[in-house]
């Protein structure tokens, strides 16, 4: 057992996400418990002498919920779990179950402090509500909306596998239906569900169709979806990625990961699937396109930050002394699609508003900027980013 460990101001116990193997005691000092979110940091909870922080390990394995920071230097007793949970064992059936929900109830009421301090959150789309607002467009849309011509499923930028699969549904709903239940059915607000629009529109999820008022000035009168079942599944991606135990890096865009994703994805567009869903594509010939095409030098720390996001790239000899990288069609189509609507709702969170006439090309900072890792401005001379030492190609 570790006695009287000490924490300097700003170090972190645990994090969210970690797999703790410890109870830790506060014998001295305060800890604060944090989520970060959007790059804020959200604040839950203090914790003070004689608290105890790490109690769900003893019962189960799951991942912490939350950050564990030192408000001021600390002092914490840290003891084994596996020693709490020797002891346990020869406790009472009566005691085991009197803990076993003490400690189900800390949980559930630090799930439930969780979600209400993510709810203040003052961006203009919050985390917890993207998946309700996509829910509710999805919703009013099936019940009230038209159902028009089925097209070919490779329309719109939510399109699975071009050219494979059921074609997709679009459906006419009235605008005025979708602001008044979203404003008086589920008490979101209706600039929000506005906002959502003109992003999907953007993305060409949606048209939308304005008419002139009684004023004669023109307002949105009712939008057509162009893929409902993408705006469906996008919800029930994110809001399960939200509220499962730990951090979900998934739902996070990294734009290096973003970018080497979109490429694989745009190079393997045409190719046929084969095992299990997966593609093949030249590693030699990835390399070159990388470097002309999308201005990146691609590396294998750059195919493990895929593997951080849950992508995952093979490296496979070809049998003719070359190499090939072999990922997931379906997969990463799937995820670069969700990058591309996350992406942009981190734009309309810091700009305030989301620019519907604004390109949609991922690689336009690359060439304003010159700089593919923090875009930058990089001059013809540098052959380092002088902001984040990114290697520059010739």
């Amino acid at each position: 057992m570790d006695k009287g460990k000490r924490y300097k101001k700003g170090e972190y116990l645990f994090q969210e996400g970690d797999l703790t193997k410890m109870l830790y005691i506060i014998e001295r000092g305060r800890v604060i418990l944090t989520v970060e979110r959007n790059g804020k940091k959200i604040e839950l909870a203090t914790m003070n002498k004689s608290q105890i922080l790490g109690e769900q390990s003893i019962f189960s394995n799951a991942r912490q919920g939350f950050n564990a920071e030192a408000l001021q230097e600390c002092q914490i007793m840290e003891v084994p779990v596996d020693m709490i949970k020797a002891q346990f064992a020869t406790s009472p059936p009566g005691v085991k179950l009197i803990m076993k929900s003490l400690v189900d109830e800390v949980r559930q009421a630090r799930q439930v402090l969780r979600s209400m301090k993510m709810a203040q959150d003052s961006s203009p789309c919050p985390q917890v509500s993207i998946p309700r607002i996509f829910c509710i467009l999805n919703l009013v849309t099936r019940h009230t909306g038209k159902l028009l011509e089925a097209v070919p499923k490779d329309v719109g930028l939510g399109e699975g596998v071009k050219g494979e699969g059921s074609p997709t549904q679009r459906y006419k709903v009235d605008f005025g239906t979708i602001k008044l239940y979203t404003s008086r059915m589920f008490a979101e607000s209706p600039q929000r569900m506005k906002n959502l629009v003109d992003l999907l529109q953007k993305l060409d999820y949606l048209e939308t169709h304005y008419m002139k008022n009684d004023d004669g000035d023109e307002e949105l009168d009712h939008v057509v979806i162009k893929d409902l079942q993408a705006i469906e599944d996008f919800a029930e991606f994110y809001q399960y990625n939200l509220y499962k135990g730990g951090k979900s890096e998934v739902i996070y865009v990294d734009m290096l990961a973003f970018k080497v994703a979109n490429a694989l994805v745009e190079m393997s567009k045409d190719l046929e699937i084969g095992h299990k869903g997966a593609v093949s594509l030249d590693y030699d010939q990835v390399l070159k396109d990388m470097k002309d095409t999308y201005k990146m030098d691609l590396k294998a720390t750059h195919l493990d930050i895929l593997e951080k996001k849950g992508l995952f790239v093979q490296r496979v000899p070809n049998g003719d002394s070359k190499t090939d990288l072999k990922f997931d069609k379906v997969e990463f189509q799937t995820i670069n699609n969700w990058w591309k609507i996350i992406y942009e709702i981190d734009k309309w969170n810091t700009t305030g508003s989301v620019d519907a006439n604004e390109s949609v090309s991922l690689y336009d900072d690359v060439v304003k900027s010159g700089c593919p890792g923090c875009k930058g401005e990089v001059l013809d001379e540098h052959k380092f980013c002088p902001h984040c030492g990114y290697k520059m190609t010739a």
